[in-house]
């Protein structure tokens, strides 16, 4: 009988991992000073980026068919968490804007993107953000994950899980689902660690999903998925983002963006 190959082993990222993900954020926020916005995510996007307007469109078309008018968008990271394979992170921190270099910003925000590593260059494979009211920036995190276990599980069944509350309530499973530092994202709200203040208010009812797409780590430790939630009254372009913790898959970031002339 012969032996039974081992699987590969699965990559393990560097220590160094998060912060040079931090670093490539900071690059590109600074050719979005320097070049403009347009040229700045024609240089860092994927061939593959999705940006959200609400709705999930290429990246490169949608900024290729920009024009540069001199305005400003400015951030920053606060919080990266990298995958222990080393070709997947996320970032996220405040935003501002300024009509022309030197006026006072007029608008702000909180961004949250994917980085995928590939080609030997960190690129943005999802980006997203709300806009609210000025925020104090918070000093930088850097998480990068442990060595993940050879049998982790996808998070497909958490997925499945939370679909199943939600179709019940879904502030119950924002709520059942999450991490303790879970962010949640919405317009007009300011975006702080473990903030779940408004849901029972405002997000109370039972709502429906219809997946648009996923990425997962090869390590298995860090997820995204996107789709379209409906509730009564309200349907949204949703992204979120699911660590796997001890307690098996958790939801670390919910992104909402109400979506405009559909029922």
């Amino acid at each position: 009988m012969l032996p039974v190959p081992e699987p590969p082993p699965i990559p393990v990222a560097p220590p160094s991992t998060a912060a040079a993900v931090a670093e490539a954020e900071r690059a590109f926020a600074a050719d979005a000073v320097r070049r403009g916005t347009p040229a700045a995510f024609l240089a860092h996007l994927a061939a593959d980026g999705l940006v959200f307007t609400p709705e999930p469109k290429n990246g490169r078309a949608h900024h290729g068919a920009r024009k540069e008018d001199g305005s400003q968008l400015r951030w920053g990271p606060a919080f990266v968490e990298a995958a222990a394979s080393g070709d997947f992170a996320v970032s996220t921190g405040p935003w501002s804007w300024r009509a022309k270099d030197g006026a006072e910003p007029t608008a702000f925000g909180h961004f949250l993107s994917l980085w995928v590593r590939r080609g030997g260059r960190w690129q943005v494979r999802l980006d997203i953000g709300v806009s609210h009211p000025a925020q104090e920036e918070a000093p930088l995190r850097l998480v990068l994950h442990g060595p993940p276990a050879a049998s982790a599980p996808g998070p497909e069944a958490a997925w499945a899980a939370f679909d199943r509350t939600a179709g019940r309530d879904l502030a119950a499973a924002l709520g059942e689902a999450g991490d303790p530092d879970l962010r949640i994202y919405r317009q007009g709200q300011a975006v702080r660690p473990g903030n779940l203040a408004t849901l029972a208010a405002g997000e109370a009812g039972a709502a429906g999903w219809e997946p648009l797409g996923a990425e997962v780590a090869a390590s298995r430790d860090l997820a995204f998925r996107w789709g379209r939630r409906g509730r009564a009254g309200a349907r949204s372009v949703v992204l979120q983002v699911w660590r796997q913790a001890d307690a098996g898959w958790r939801r670390a970031m919910d992104v909402a963006l109400p979506e405009v002339g559909r029922p």
